[in-house]
């Protein structure tokens, strides 16, 4: 379920629950003049001076005129971010080292259009005040008036666990970058990272005695079930030639069967790395192996027990529980 960020007037920013909605008002949305706008306004009161010095009526209209649009453009620039509603929705899950997508949603159900937006997730700062890493990348939309729009905050997902989303800075400097307002969403999102693929040990033997009625691991020769992409040492008789010659990419035939081991993945076939993440990195690489081969395995570490399965719904429970050991909390910092 997603959760929403209207831009109002509330006291100050509030962390949503999943089904929530957090107001912030438009007294929460901050501006103040940019440098260039310092620079307009000593340029304004040098040109009043000058008027008032020799009395020239010229002067004072071009001055109180471009007065009138630094006053005017205060308006404007405010209102491009006050009442604009912003969604946010699960981000996919990401491996160690990679960058994670928080998406978000702009929705400009209410006034004219926004135009010169720019999101970025702030930088944590340490007990001593400093950042300790640099400002993510900035992402830059515009919205249509009665339209929506995506954006994605990347952030850098540096260590296994779960990666919160901090606080997110939405700002402007429309139209005439003489003001910059901003606000800030202190969103509830998470992504789930998980162990860097990694290691070099062989895959561990298969288990004899699997459990009746328990489907196989290795391709049967049964039924043909589809077909899956070529890796390196597949036999070259499970090849789809008439595939190949219709210039489509190099596919491998699988087919049913009833296999008789079932491939376990356990604490013990790592207990020779002594680091407790490359022992997590080589299980990650070791279930992405046996998903991408189509086998049959289960997972079993220190407080988790995976029964053996196959497909993406079990990639992905043996891959977060992987991420979740030791109550895993990645750092984005």
């Amino acid at each position: 379920m997603s959760t929403s960020f209207v831009l109002e007037r509330l006291p100050a920013p509030a962390r949503s629950s999943p089904s929530a909605f957090a107001h912030i008002k438009r007294q929460r949305v901050y501006i103040l003049p940019t440098r260039e706008g310092i620079v307009f306004s000593l340029l304004l009161f040098a040109m009043l001076i000058g008027a008032m010095n020799y009395n020239n009526s010229m002067v004072y209209i071009l001055t109180f005129l471009l007065g009138g649009l630094f006053l005017v453009s205060i308006l404007h620039t405010h209102r491009n971010l006050a009442g604009l509603i912003i969604s946010s929705a699960p981000p996919a899950p990401v491996f160690a080292g990679d960058t994670a997508q928080f998406p978000l949603t702009l929705d400009n159900r209410h006034g004219p259009a926004r135009t010169a937006l720019r999101l970025f997730c702030q930088p944590r700062r340490s007990l001593w005040g400093k950042i300790s890493h640099p400002e993510f990348n900035a992402v830059e939309v515009d919205v249509g008036k009665n339209l929506k729009q995506q954006a994605c905050i990347p952030v850098p997902a540096e260590h296994r666990g779960w990666l919160p989303l901090e606080r997110v800075m939405i700002s402007s400097c429309f139209p005439l970058g003489l003001f910059h307002a901003w606000s800030y969403l202190a969103i509830e999102q998470h992504c789930v990272v998980y162990p860097k693929p990694e290691g070099g040990s062989e895959l561990p033997a298969f288990a004899p005695g699997q459990q009746q009625g328990q489907s196989g691991i290795q391709d049967g020769a049964n039924d043909f079930i589809g077909f899956r992409p070529y890796h390196p040492g597949d036999s070259i008789r499970t090849i789809a030639w008439k595939v190949l010659a219709r210039e489509q990419p190099l596919l491998v035939k699988r087919f049913s069967g009833d296999g008789s081991h079932t491939l376990m993945l356990t604490w013990e076939n790592v207990g020779h790395l002594r680091d407790i993440e490359a022992r997590l990195s080589q299980l990650c690489r070791w279930v992405l192996l046996a998903e991408r081969q189509g086998w049959n395995y289960g997972l079993e570490i220190p407080g988790t027990h995976i029964d053996p399965g196959r497909g993406q719904s079990h990639h992905d429970t043996c891959l977060e529980a992987l991420a979740r050991y030791g109550g895993g909390h990645a750092d984005n910092g």
